[in-house]
């Protein structure tokens, strides 16, 4: 299913990891407890925690990829569930926040669902960047394939791998500016902001 695809990673650490497990089993637990102590309440955490488990994991449980001769993102969630968008004209591509310390490539196609692809993260957590081939790979499909506004994107993509290859740290990136800003200037971005003009 994944031939010829290219996994692009997710930007998470070992203690976010720790947090989110630390929490499912915190409710677990409680759920338990309530269930065993309160009889009353028994259906209710019968019904409800399995319910919440299982959103958790159809919420946090995909992968993201990357198709450079077809032109194409996909996300495969659970296994089963696929989301394809083409890179191309009709599909506009282009660098937004998600307030919560993630730089993400978003690919909106003129109809159905569209996605997200993780570039920079700088959270109480973590502070990663995609590597540079991968920021490059991703910079050459949408500007070979034509998404709408694919240059900006492009450049602004290998800005960031030129910087990272140079030994530049994720803080001093061109695109950390994005982070926590969600609008791409010159002065935050090492000259990048024409991708600004994609953001929104």
């Amino acid at each position: 299913m994944t031939e010829g695809l290219v996994r692009i990673p997710k930007l998470t650490s070992r203690s976010g990891w720790r947090w989110i497990v630390a929490t499912v089993v915190a409710l677990v637990v409680v759920g338990v407890y309530v269930g065993v102590t309160q009889p009353d309440n028994r259906i209710f955490v019968v019904t409800v925690l399995p319910a919440f488990l299982l959103f958790f994991t159809v919420l946090s449980w995909f992968s993201t990829w990357l198709d450079p001769v077809a032109g194409t993102a996909v996300r495969v969630r659970c296994r089963l569930w696929r989301t394809t968008v083409r890179l191309e004209p009709s599909t506009s591509v282009s660098l937004v926040s998600d307030r919560g310390g993630t730089l993400l490539l978003r690919a909106r196609p003129a109809e159905g669902r569209g996605l997200h692809v993780p570039v920079v993260a700088r959270t109480d957590y973590v502070e990663k960047s995609q590597p540079p081939a991968l920021l490059r790979q991703l910079a050459d499909t949408v500007e070979q394939h034509r998404a709408g506004g694919a240059r900006p994107v492009a450049e602004a993509l290998r800005k960031q791998a030129a910087h990272l290859e140079a030994g530049g740290t994720v803080a001093t990136s061109p695109l950390a500016g994005l982070i926590t800003t969600g609008m791409l200037t010159a002065a935050k971005a090492g000259g990048a902001g024409a991708a600004g003009g994609q953001l929104g």
